[in-house]
């Protein structure tokens, strides 16, 4: 199996007047939702589809709670999530408050063996030059 990549073209954010250059760029497949989650871990294994899926649902309500009161979540060789929060930078220390906070996002952090996935991988390119 290959990872499939089309070829793009960009403008250099920091020099708009340069000329566009060319990048790949990944293509992705289908896009795998929680029942079908559900259906390819319960195939694989002696428990049910419904099991499978009232666990990842679990799942799910159980990370975004813990996530909620500033908690890591970490799920073994898939990875961490945490928060990670964003501010315009201050001139004292003192003027870092909860109201210059801009947003909280989620941050996912893979795990060594995932990382390591990356390496194995092949390409195959699919199309030609597109913007």
């Amino acid at each position: 199996m290959s990872i499939k990549f089309k070829t793009i073209t960009r403008k250099n954010p920091r020099d708009l007047t340069a000329p566009e250059k060319y990048y790949p760029s990944s293509v992705t497949g289908s896009i795998l939702d929680l029942n079908e989650l559900a259906d390819l871990v319960g195939d694989g294994s002696t428990v049910r589809r419904n099991d499978v899926y009232a666990v990842l649902i679990g799942l799910v309500d159980v990370a975004k709670k813990q996530l909620a009161l500033g908690n890591m979540v970490r799920l073994g060789d898939l990875g961490s999530f945490s928060i990670n929060v964003s501010a315009k930078g201050k001139d004292t220390a003192a003027e870092v408050t909860a109201t210059t906070i801009e947003k909280g996002k989620i941050i996912f952090r893979p795990s060594g063996n995932l990382k390591n996935m990356l390496k194995a991988l092949s390409y195959e390119k699919v199309g030609e030059s597109t913007t």
